[in-house]
Formats: C-alpha cells, sequence, structure tokens
C-alpha cells in the first residue's frame, strides 16, 4: 500500500538490494543506512515526508519502511559501527 502512495519506494529497495559488500578491511550496514538511506526514507514516509498523504506521513509507515529494507544490506563486518 505504501509504494502504491509513494512508488520512489520500489526504486529504493531496488538499489538497497544492490547494495554489496565489496571487501576490503569492513563493511558497516549502520553507516550505509544512515547516510545514505536513511534521509532517502525520511523523505519518502515519517513525518518529514514529502508527499502530504497522512499515512506516509506517519511513524508507522516510516519503521514499516525501515523494517523490509534494512535487512536488505549486508550484514556489519569488521566495523564498531560508531563513530564513523
Amino acid at each position: 500500500m505504501l509504494i502504491e502512495l509513494e512508488p520512489e519506494l520500489e526504486q529504493l529497495r531496488l538499489e538497497v538490494e544492490s547494495i554489496r559488500d565489496e571487501g576490503g578491511p569492513s563493511f558497516c550496514a549502520n553507516k550505509v543506512w544512515y547516510i545514505w538511506i536513511e534521509p532517502r526514507v525520511s523523505e519518502l514516509v515519517g513525518r518529514r515526508a514529502r508527499r502530504a498523504a497522512p499515512l506516509l506521513r506517519s511513524r508507522e509507515a516510516h519503521e514499516a519502511v525501515r523494517k523490509n529494507l534494512y535487512p536488505l544490506l549486508p550484514n556489519c563486518r569488521n566495523c564498531v559501527c560508531v563513530p564513523w
């Protein structure tokens, strides 16, 4: 239902699915999430959503998107998560 109201969520899902741990000394899913993904999620759902649809602006919508997208990221590897 959220994708029907905000089609860009589907494109964001595809982008998140394409993220890979390319090797190197570490990978931090939290860093990728909070720097690259979360700002975009916040534009699409939650209290700062750019569309006025009440469902999109709900905390529940933001949480649902987070719960569905975050697990698509590769797992953290050799990182300390904070600070980065």
